[in-house]
């Protein structure tokens, strides 16, 4: 921002330059003018042939002023100039200030009109194509004659002056020429330079219009003259006119887009676009009309131009409450001015050409101005919007990192206290985004009130006073509190911080209770940068509070455990992928007969650098990153595939599959049982899925259809860890689950426990009048088998029979107890190892 502003001055500075030393030129141009009288004798004859009619004309005492005549259409003219009256000022050059003449020619006279010999202007040629001239010998020549004659209506401007003066006006005229080139050059260059940095569509029209402006500048200079041998055509005079509509219709474009894009101009006034293009080329196509229509559509051109550029301005008076910008109504005033100075050259000829140059130096100083002014504002907003939040003007991440940064070279202890209201993102989803964000201004500017009394820092401070809260993110909001670390200080602002928060949110009679999370961290104590700080504070921020906790100081033993799960999460993603897990099967045993039942499915991980990850550790992690689907659909996958060869020693094996809640209601889940069982030609009643009494209890009517897709398909459902939630025997039989497990706490202490026995003797009965079996779990001894077997319970597993085995040691087992028979007593099959206790 300040190096625009600083180009911003170079280039007015430089502009103001060149108008000043333009505007000095004109005046030395007109102070160097002399006056020139002579006669006028129109005649398209040689000289020869005209010679009487001269000699005639100068016998008459009548003379006219040949600084402005006009000339009509294919009339050659003849300008008789008495050069004796000026003989004592030492005048010797001739020249006539129009670039496109179609004709003109210089005579010396003597006393009796024969024609002398005159000085060649070979050793000015390239003078003599834009300012035609003749030098004259100031001893024998009398009488000076120019021919002069034009393909359409003219005016022809004759000067006498000194060869000293023509050099000054030679010098001056290329001085101004060069000068105002080189500054529409400038234009075009900083308008292009615009337009490529910023694709602002207002640079490239102004890159048009400067573009136009050069190329009458050049025409009207008589610049083309050095690319023909011959006169400038007539249609180059023309097009010079074209180029001024042009280059206003151009403008007028860009005002419309202007006020288009301040949505100050309504869409049905579009038209307005037909209008100038219509004219625009109504404007070029009279550069092939007559002299007499060519005016009126010039006329009709300028005089339209100058009204919508009125209309424009008025417009936007009249239906907006915005103050007009003053470079804008700079520039419309200089527009208005240099068309009507255009519109007066039509009438009055190049006499007001130093005028026009003038009025182009002005332009080009406003429309640059305008834009480099319009470039900064832009700059500034841009530069606003970097470091505050767009929605609610708070400052935002980047400018709270520079303030942080200040105060961690100055070694200034500080900490940050990040905020985050729970309410926010509820309040979005039901109220508007519109609506939160205005209670989020009207609450923090209540806040930022309460916290100048004490000691925070000051973010920024503008027009609307002390800014002292930062919106780190969408939800999250951040104070510095300065000075070194201190409880009450800390408990003070949190008082306030939650005081305030404490109404809630209320729209259209609905009200939400917020509630504030709070996290801490302190510089130096936590950290040594501030994106350090933030990342200190953020983590403490995330730690779910506690009963009765307000707000959390940093702690490492949360960032190890954070940091712990962070490794869990991206070690389990690579275990999937590279199948470093595995499936433990613990056996299932018919209570009634000893027979094998099946086996349940315990997943596994045992990870090198991390060791042994208990299920109960990553499979919460799993769910909250994401990966569940993946480990669900490789435990799925890698069941079955064990269930194949199961099945070829004992075929009525039933394996039981945990299933997480959260992929309960996966659609595409069922499909994936579908394609397994059939590519492995699996029975799907020997599939047991097992679902935990809080994952039942999740969205029960969605629960249900889904267990009704896996019922069609054939796969039995069971509950998992049952007594632990709170199923109701109405639930239970809405869902009608084929196995009830009893959970292992109830199980373990059944012998000492009232309770126990009674819970598990009731989920017995339960099962019974539902029609489902019950399978007991945790089961380490003989007598908790038998009260359970007492019970109706027809399932058992636990250490008492074996623990989980991985699956050569499961195959292993399974062929090593086949042999037991059903009649065998539990005396007999504890003898022959069917039943076995282990030790762990």
């Amino acid at each position: 921002m300040v190096q625009v502003s600083a180009f911003a001055r170079t280039v007015f500075i430089n502009i103001l330059l060149v108008l000043f030393s333009v505007a000095a030129s004109s005046c030395a141009i007109a102070a160097n003018d002399t006056a020139v009288t002579g006669w006028i004798v129109p005649a398209n004859s040689s000289f020869t042939t005209a010679k009487p009619l001269l000699q005639n004309a100068i016998t008459t005492k009548i003379k006219f002023d040949l600084s402005h005549v006009r000339i009509e259409a294919e009339q050659n003219y003849w300008f008789i100039i008495d050069l004796s009256q000026y003989r004592k000022s030492s005048l010797s050059i001739i020249y006539t200030d129009n670039a496109y003449l179609s004709h003109i020619n210089f005579y010396a006279l003597d006393d009796d009109f024969s024609l002398l010999s005159t000085e060649q202007n070979d050793i000015n040629p390239v003078i003599n194509k834009v300012l035609p001239h003749q030098i004259y010998n100031n001893d024998g020549a009398h009488w000076a004659v120019v021919s002069a004659r034009h393909n359409d209506i003219y005016w022809i401007n004759i000067g006498l002056t000194t060869q000293q003066q023509f050099t000054e006006l030679v010098n001056t005229k290329l001085r101004n020429f060069t000068l105002i080139i080189g500054l529409l050059l400038l234009c075009i260059s900083i308008a292009g330079t615009v337009y490529i940095l910023s694709h602002q569509t207002t640079s490239l029209y102004l890159l048009a219009y400067f573009g136009c402006i050069l190329g009458e500048f050049l025409i009207a200079k008589g610049m083309l003259n050095y690319f023909s041998s011959e006169q400038l055509p007539l249609w180059f005079a023309k097009l010079q006119f074209s180029f001024q509509v042009l280059a206003l219709a151009v403008i007028s474009f860009c005002f419309i887009h202007y006020l288009q894009s301040q949505t100050i101009l309504k869409a049905r006034q579009y038209k307005l676009v037909g209008y100038v293009s219509l004219f625009s080329v109504i404007a070029i196509l009279s550069c092939f009309m007559k002299q007499s229509a060519h005016f009126i559509v010039i006329t009709l051109s300028l005089g339209f131009m100058l009204v919508l550029l009125n209309y424009l301005f008025f417009y936007w008076r009249s239906h907006t409450k915005q103050a007009i910008p003053y470079e804008f109504l700079f520039v419309w005033c200089a527009v208005v001015l240099q068309t009507i100075f255009w519109q007066a050259t039509l009438v009055t000829g190049s006499s007001l050409y130093l005028v026009n140059d003038l009025l182009i130096v002005l332009n080009a100083l406003a429309f640059v101005l305008a834009l480099l002014m319009f470039e900064r504002k832009r700059v500034k907003q841009f530069t606003y919007s970097l470091t505050h939040d767009d929605e609610t003007q708070l400052p935002n991440k980047m400018l709270l990192i520079e303030c942080l940064d200040s105060q961690v070279n100055l070694a200034a202890a500080h900490s940050i206290l990040l905020f985050r209201p729970a309410v926010l993102s509820n309040a979005r989803a039901n109220f508007g985004y519109e609506h939160v964000n205005e209670h989020i201004k009207v609450t923090m500017n209540k806040l930022a009130q309460q916290l100048a009394s004490m000691n925070v820092l000051c973010v920024e401070t503008n027009i609307q006073g002390f800014r002292s809260i930062v919106r780190l993110d969408d939800s999250t909001y951040a104070v510095v509190i300065l000075g070194k670390l201190e409880l009450s200080q800390i408990e003070q602002v949190v008082c306030v911080i939650n005081s305030v928060f404490a109404d809630g949110v209320t729209h259209e009679r609905l009200h939400l209770i917020d509630k504030v999370d709070i996290g801490v961290a302190n510089y130096p104590l936590h950290a040594s940068t501030s994106s350090q700080l933030i990342q200190r504070g953020l983590q403490a921020l995330g730690v779910k509070p506690l009963h009765g906790e307000r707000w959390h100081m940093f702690n490492i033993e949360n960032v190890t455990l954070s940091q712990r799960r962070i490794a869990i999460a991206s070690a389990l993603k690579e275990a999937i992928e590279f199948d470093q897990l595995s499936l433990f099967f613990q056996p299932q045993i018919d209570l009634n007969t000893g027979k094998i039942h099946g086996g349940e499915a315990l997943l596994r991980w045992e990870h090198p650098q991390l060791g042994h990850v208990p299920p109960d550790l990553f499979i919460p992690i799993a769910e909250s990153s994401g990966i569940i689907s993946d480990l669900t659909e490789w435990v799925i996958t890698q069941a079955l595939i064990y269930q194949k060869q199961i099945t070829a020693i004992l075929p009525e094996h039933i394996v039981s599959i945990n299933i997480s809640a959260k992929d309960l209601l996966r659609k595409d889940l069922p499909v994936l049982f579908i394609t397994l069982l059939d590519e492995f030609k699996l029975n799907a009643s020997n599939i047991m899925l097992e679902l935990t009494e809080s994952a039942t209890l999740f969205e029960g009517v969605d629960i249900k259809n889904a267990l009704n897709d896996y019922r069609l398909i054939g796969v039995k459902i069971a509950i998992d860890d049952f007594g632990t939630g709170y199923s109701s025997l109405a639930y239970l039989s809405k869902m009608g689950f084929d196995e009830i497990k009893i959970d292992k706490q109830f199980v373990m202490n059944i012998e000492c426990s009232k309770n126990d026995q009674t819970i598990c003797r009731a989920t017995c009965d339960i099962a019974k009048s539902l029609g489902s079996y019950v399978v007991a779990e945790g089961i380490e001894d003989s007598q908790s088998m038998i009260k359970l077997q007492s019970y109706g319970c027809e399932i058992g597993q636990g250490y008492y029979f074996s623990r989980p085995l991985a699956f050569d040691a499961y195959m292993q087992w399974l062929e090593h107890h086949l042999g037991a028979t059903p009649s065998t007593t539990q005396d007999e099959q504890r003898a022959s190892g069917l039943i076995e206790k282990n030790n762990y």
